[in-house]
């Protein structure tokens, strides 16, 4: 009977993860229930899914979708998060919470489905996420743009400055040369 229930579980968490591209593993060894439902509440309002897994089964399920690499990283009370967000805000988000409890250790992850190591998760949670990226990427390919259209118009900013120069000082002269009577 056990064997049928392993079985399920590792056939539901296949399922589950097999289309996930980003994941990251934490050990809550020692995290407190009150630690836990705070996490767990930041996390819900991020979309972000918390699971806690059976070692074991859960390395049976990632070995299944041929990802054996996060099978590796789960070593003692185990616990996935994931969610369909960009792979930076999660990372952001696991190393805020480890760095808030101590208990919760960040092991390593899963970005575009290449398997990252925990140092590599902290680099992670530094960079941009996508919108911000493609922010300052759009604003890259501006630039030259506007700087062009800046020297090209300065001429003709120079150009309507020197003839209205010109036109004052003809004003000028035409008012002081006009005959006294």
């Amino acid at each position: 009977m056990v064997s049928i229930i392993n079985k399920a579980i590792v056939k539901e968490l296949a399922q589950r993860y097999q289309h996930t591209r980003n994941c990251m593993v934490v050990g809550y060894q020692g995290l407190k229930s009150l630690e836990a439902n705070e996490l767990r509440k930041d996390l819900y309002t991020k979309k972000i899914h918390l699971e806690i897994v059976k070692d074991s089964l859960a390395s049976l399920a990632f070995k299944e979708i041929g990802l054996e690499g996060i099978g590796r990283l789960l070593e003692g009370p185990s616990a996935l998060v994931s969610g369909p967000i960009d792979s930076a805000v999660l990372a952001k988000t696991v190393v805020e919470w480890s760095k808030k409890v101590p208990a919760l250790k960040i092991r390593g992850g899963m970005v575009e489905g290449n398997v990252i190591s925990s140092p590599e998760v902290e680099v992670l949670s530094k960079l941009p996420t996508k919108p911000v990226l493609h922010t300052q990427f759009v604003t890259l390919l501006q630039a030259p743009m506007s700087r062009l259209a800046a020297v090209l118009s300065a001429p003709l900013h120079k150009l309507l400055g020197d003839l209205e120069a010109l036109k004052d000082k003809r004003e000028k002269e035409g008012t002081s040369a006009a005959p006294a009577s």
